[in-house]
């Protein structure tokens, strides 16, 4: 399983083999020490980006309240940066032994670029060193992070060594084409046009993202007449590509429907790399539930950004973010048709929405963590470990441009929603979600040809009434109506509903 740990200085992904349901805060913590063995932490690991509720260590993290078990489990914590150098080597530990300081502290075991040093108070600390003075064993690893060959294997051939080395080796090349057939993205006009008049309350100078929720089209392929497909072959979850026969496809994606957006919780950070920091989410079950019964999924993401200049379309954070989301959809690094939009104002004022995805190699690169976050986020810096190949030369870093494919864009007015109540986790809006709101909205019911389903058939309406009516019980039968319009609400649901509005019982 990856957990992601977000620190001050970025992120990191740690890798547990253990089964989830076994995860404490030491297995993440022992897991970061095999690699950064003297990292001093400021704070303890916490589920909150501010990290002012700190993770019970004595439960499993599986039992953490709101704690959801899944590849890409955020954490935090604050760390001190001077600590945080990555062993190049890898840590060695004899005969499962391991030192003690004098405090009764332990060690972890030694590397080549380690040494135990005795501090001005007597006690013994391991610092990190690159071994100047001993240039012979300086970076000893097959490449800076890895082990040294006779350490993985005693004796090698050339087709085994080239084998492995092409693993790390990334050729840079541009896909011409998306994933989104030719009928492109149909987005939802007034959910994007709510998002957009709520960037420009702050001259769109604050970052926000979305989550698109809607449907994948998808049309027959005629060339392929056996609809069963062998998938043995494909790697699940996070992690490479394995090769395939391209024959195996056997539909092909036509178009992208989005029918709401909703925004999680989140708080503006210009110092954050993404330009905001993701909250905890207490809706997010009732989130995914609700578009599971609406017969809805999470296609995409809207991301909201400054002015730019041109050309600049996404930064480095943002292009790790949207292979995250393709890699969460596709299970892996597989085609998807999951799609970033951005929406930005220009220099006269008007607003930019258009519509991109990240290349296949851009997903294999997230997946085996070969990009990083550097100072110019108009690049992608490659990880050391890795080598990335442009014009036949080794590169240290990778425009993003390179990796973004352009996709077809177009308005779409939605038969089964309309986008007139306001919007959760939206501070300083001029309105928010009440009961006077949603007897504002419900009370039309009957005038310019609305009905009461019509105007309860809203997306944001349906989850602030997650708040108060059973998801697995009332719900459902709401959800039901709100789909298929021919099948009638109950009376009962009607009456509650119009109570819980203050109405006077007429709808």
């Amino acid at each position: 399983m990856i957990i992601r740990v977000r620190t001050n200085i970025g992120i990191w992904r740690v890798t547990i083999a253990s089964p989830p349901s076994s995860i404490t805060t030491q297995t993440i913590l022992d897991t970061i020490a095999q690699t950064r063995p003297h990292v001093v932490y400021e704070s303890p690991l916490s589920l909150d980006p501010k990290c002012s509720e700190p993770i019970d260590t004595s439960r499993p993290l599986c039992e953490q309240r709101g704690v959801q078990m899944r590849d890409g489990l955020m954490i935090y914590c604050k760390v001190d940066a001077s600590t945080c150098a990555e062993n190049t080597v890898g840590n060695t530990k004899s005969n499962n032994t391991s030192s003690t300081t004098s405090g009764g502290d332990e060690l972890p075991s030694s590397s080549a670029n380690t040494k135990r040093i005795i501090d001005k108070d007597g006690c013994i600390k391991l610092i990190h060193t690159t071994d100047e003075s001993n240039p012979n064993k300086a970076d000893l690893g097959f490449r800076k992070g890895l082990m040294p060959l006779r350490d993985i294997k005693k004796s090698w051939t050339l087709n085994e060594f080239t084998q492995m080395d092409d693993k790390f080796n990334f050729k840079i090349k541009r896909q011409e084409k998306s994933f989104v057939g030719v009928d492109g993205l149909h987005l939802e006009s007034g959910a994007v046009e709510s998002f957009q008049n709520y960037l420009r309350r702050f001259q769109f100078r604050q970052q926000r993202f979305g989550y698109l929720y809607g449907r994948f089209v998808e049309e027959e392929d005629e060339t392929k007449e056996d609809e069963e497909e062998d998938r043995s072959h494909i790697r699940q979850g996070w992690g490479a590509r394995m090769p395939k026969n391209e024959e195996s496809k056997i539909k092909k994606n036509k178009k992208v429907i989005v029918e709401a957006i909703y925004e999680p919780p989140q708080e503006a950070d210009a110092d954050a790399a993404e330009g905001f920091v993701i909250l905890d989410d207490d809706q997010e079950e009732n989130v995914e539930q609700m578009a599971s019964l609406l017969g809805l999924q999470k296609v995409g993401w809207i991301v909201g950004q400054p002015p730019r200049e041109t050309g600049f379309q996404f930064s480095a954070a943002e292009v790790i973010m949207a292979a995250e989301l393709q890699l969460e959809c596709a299970q892996g690094v597989e085609e998807t048709p999951f799609v970033t939009v951005r929406c930005t104002v220009g220099d006269e004022g008007q607003v930019i929405v258009e519509a991109f995805q990240v290349s296949l190699q851009c997903m294999e690169m997230v997946a085996e963590e070969a990009l990083d976050i550097g100072p110019n986020p108009g690049f992608c810096y490659v990880n050391e470990t890795f080598t990335a190949i442009q014009e036949g030369k080794p590169s240290p870093t990778v425009e993003n441009n390179f990796f973004l494919t352009l996709v077809p864009i177009h308005g779409y007015q939605s038969d089964m929603f309309v986008t007139q109540f306001p919007f959760a986790n939206r501070p300083f809006d001029d309105r928010q979600q009440t009961h006077d709101e949603m007897k504002r909205q419900l009370t039309k019911s009957g005038q310019a040809g609305w009905t009461f389903i019509d105007l309860l058939s809203d997306f944001a309406l349906l989850l602030y009434l997650c708040k108060f009516l059973d998801v697995s019980q009332d719900m459902p039968k709401i959800c039901e109506s709100v789909k298929d319009r021919e099948v009638l609400l109950d009376d009962g649901y009607k009456i509650i509903i119009s109570s819980m509005a203050g109405m006077d019982g007429s709808y």
